[in-house]
């Protein structure tokens, strides 16, 4: 498995979703997620069963990490946006999803190419922090400075702490900063 491509496919499945929402609005965008779910339990079930399923066999057997039940990263993050938009205001689930893609797919190219202070779970202070610097950058257009800084050190430290799927913790925690920091 190649994880910087990996990482570059979630950096754009997370930036789809988080524009999906801010273009289609709350109501659109929880039926797009809830069918993209639905769609996504099928082609799990179909690929789990041993059946060649265009594009979705390629990725699990290409992209998906060993161990795990295929499809379940991408599932977690479906499921985390659509919490978020269905519990938070439209603008913090936006940046709730566009943290996790940014953040979660930068630290780990960052830690896999220039860690070297390992801290926790095999996780790096260089991959935390270029996660971190990155996530900033589009919060800072979402958000009022501070809340995006807070948002971006925050998410980080979930991220690198978390003893769950990062990718269910990092938006619900990025909107209730928004929503306490308000």
């Amino acid at each position: 498995m190649n994880e910087d491509c990996r990482q570059l496919v979630h950096l754009g499945f997370g930036v789809l979703i988080a524009l999906a929402i801010f273009v289609l609005g709350r109501e659109y965008a929880i039926m797009g997620l809830a069918l993209g779910l639905f769609g996504g339990f099928v082609l799990i079930d179909l690929v789990d069963r041993g059946y060649r399923v265009p594009v979705a066999s390629a990725m699990v057997k290409n992209l998906e990490r060993t161990g795990r039940m295929p499809g379940y990263g991408a599932v977690c993050f479906v499921l985390s946006a659509l919490f978020c938009l269905i519990f938070f205001p439209v603008d913090y689930a936006v940046a709730g999803v566009l943290t996790l893609a940014v953040l979660d797919s930068v630290s780990t190219m960052a830690g896999m190419h220039f860690g070297r202070h390992r801290v926790f779970n095999g996780k790096s202070w260089e991959g935390t922090t270029g996660g971190i610097i990155a996530a900033f950058i589009p919060l800072a257009f979402l958000l009022p400075p501070l809340t995006a800084v807070v948002a971006a050190v925050v998410a980080g430290i979930a991220e690198l702490v978390s003893p769950i799927e990062d990718n269910l913790v990092i938006p619900p925690v990025v909107c209730l900063l928004c929503l306490a920091l308000a």
